[in-house]
């Protein structure tokens, strides 16, 4: 059998009825991940990446297309993964600057995320590609969200104009309206996905600066004996998931036929489990005795640390009743002394075998 009759059989059994996916971003931390995910059921993916490659593990994958130099500030590397693959009818927006790096350059965030957003929907309606999907997050919700209940994805669509609370936030809602606008333009042939994403846990060697990070720096600090300095407060919930977990939700999203997505707009909540600093430390501190903190005072903190105003803007927990509902998923991880055994195990495999963090 030929690759091409391979690839048309394969676009033709997949769920949903999907040809190829277009992720943006796949060689980030959840793209590269949910590039394997989707080749690993089947699923035909256009791998779109900056500057930084894919293993070759994944780019040897009979069913992926590799192309480089895509970047949502520039209309005409959209233009030109959609003219070199006519194949694409679902996109995966992964682009996006984390929450402190929006604070820090809100100008460039902006380009990068709404600025992306505009130029790639426009491209999409160019080659008639209809259904858009995009990585929300926590950071949409603001102070008049309720912290005190699990909160679904229609909470954000229900209260379109609360603030908040940061630049990083509104330029999702941006892109949730231009989302809106697009599936709204032909009715029954796009359609707009969008996942609301708590903190990922994962055991990569690096990550980024975002608020949620401070549970995967505070865990490094543990593997290799360094004091830790908390950048949020203690006792401030925060909903996160494990990596492996949020893929298979995103997976689902993905293929979940339009007549079964019952919430507004396609918007769901990725619900993991939620905990706070406190209790994060003791889960350290039963794995690894040893194990150092300090937080500052909270007006010092709350000064000083952009992470800690963002903590306490943001819900409590996510919803998980309508992703079980309507998609079927459920997170397997669901407590945060598993988390916590399950990434210093690994870390400090690494680090016995002479790896670095």
């Amino acid at each position: 059998m030929t690759l091409g009759i391979h690839l048309l059989l394969l676009a033709l059994l997949v769920p949903g009825g999907l040809c190829s996916v277009f992720i943006i971003g796949a060689s980030g931390a959840i793209g590269r991940r949910l590039t394997e995910h989707l080749l690993s059921e089947g699923i035909p993916v256009v791998a779109g990446i900056r500057r930084s490659p894919l293993p070759e593990h994944i780019t040897s994958h009979p069913l992926i297309s590799v192309e480089s130099g895509v970047d949502c500030r520039d209309a005409d590397s959209l233009r030109r993964v959609f003219a070199a693959n006519p194949s694409i009818d679902t996109v995966w927006n992964l682009a996006a600057p984390l929450s402190v790096e929006t604070a820090a350059d809100p100008a460039l965030a902006h380009d990068v995320v709404v600025g992306g957003m505009r130029r790639l929907l426009d491209a999409m309606r160019e080659y008639s590609v209809p259904n858009i999907n995009f990585s929300d997050s926590i950071g949409s919700y603001g102070a008049e969200c309720p912290r005190e209940t699990a909160i679904p994805a229609a909470w954000l669509v229900e209260n379109p104009k609360q603030d908040p609370g940061s630049d990083y936030g509104r330029q999702k809602r941006e892109c949730r309206e231009l989302m809106r606008e697009f599936a709204e333009e032909q009715p029954g042939v796009r359609s707009s996905r969008w996942a609301v994403i708590p903190g990922v846990l994962h055991d990569d060697e690096s990550w980024g600066s975002g608020t949620t990070e401070y549970a995967l720096d505070a865990i490094k600090a543990a593997a290799t004996g360094e004091l830790y300095e908390s950048i949020v407060e203690l006792d401030v919930p925060l909903p996160m998931i494990i990596r492996d977990d949020l893929i298979r939700g995103l997976h689902k999203l993905t293929v979940a036929p339009r007549d079964e997505l019952k919430e507004k707009e396609g918007g769901y909540t990725i619900a993991g489990f939620s905990f706070t600093a406190r209790e994060l430390f003791a889960a350290i501190e039963k794995r690894t005795p040893g194990f150092r903190w300090t937080v500052k005072e909270e007006e010092e903190l709350l000064r000083t640390s952009p992470a800690a105003l963002f903590a306490r803007l943001w819900p409590d927990a996510l919803s998980k009743v309508e992703a079980e509902r309507d998609l079927g998923f459920v997170a397997e991880m669901s407590g945060v002394q598993g988390m916590v055994d399950d990434l210093m195990g690994t870390w400090e495999r690494r680090l016995a075998a002479g790896g670095e963090l």
